[in-house]
């Protein structure tokens, strides 16, 4: 960084001793020393991060530039493109003239009572939950009888 030697020093730390004194001398040592600690550490930091952003952008160029040799560019639109048609259906319903396409590549028919849950399980009579029977009445307590209390 500086080109100081060992006589620098030396000169340094005498005009030091008789400008400051003995007393005053060790701690301006220790305070100048934090001080150039804290600006190395804070340039150190600095220069880190700028390496890494720069290589950060190296990189994303190389992968930007083997995507373009390799053609996943045209593969990462083709499956953005089928992503899209995936969420965005298509609006029209199949009306009962029209057969569902399935998408394993077969086709359902449509029917009036068309359920997507059951479509490829659909309910029998016989797989269908027997209704509950009605709850029974419930009785209601009879009125007491006029029961004559003793008199007293």
């Amino acid at each position: 960084m500086f080109d100081i030697g060992f006589f620098e020093l030396v000169l340094l730390g005498i005009v030091g001793l008789l400008v400051l004194g003995p007393e005053r001398l060790p701690h301006a040592v220790r305070m100048g020393s934090a001080y150039l600690g804290k600006i190395r550490r804070a340039v150190t930091s600095v220069r880190e991060e700028f390496e890494r952003e720069v290589n950060l952008h190296e990189m994303q160029e190389r992968l930007k530039q083997q995507m373009e040799e390799t053609g996943l560019d045209d593969a990462r639109q083709s499956l953005q493109d089928l992503k899209q048609q995936v969420e965005n259906p298509d609006p029209t319903p199949a009306t009962s003239s029209q057969p569902m396409d399935n998408s394993i590549g077969g086709s359902l028919p449509a029917r009036e009572d068309d359920d997507p849950d059951t479509r490829h399980n659909p309910t029998v009579p016989e797989n269908e939950a027997e209704p509950m029977p009605d709850p029974a009445p419930e009785s209601s307590p009879e009125p007491a009888a006029n029961k004559e209390s003793p008199k007293a």
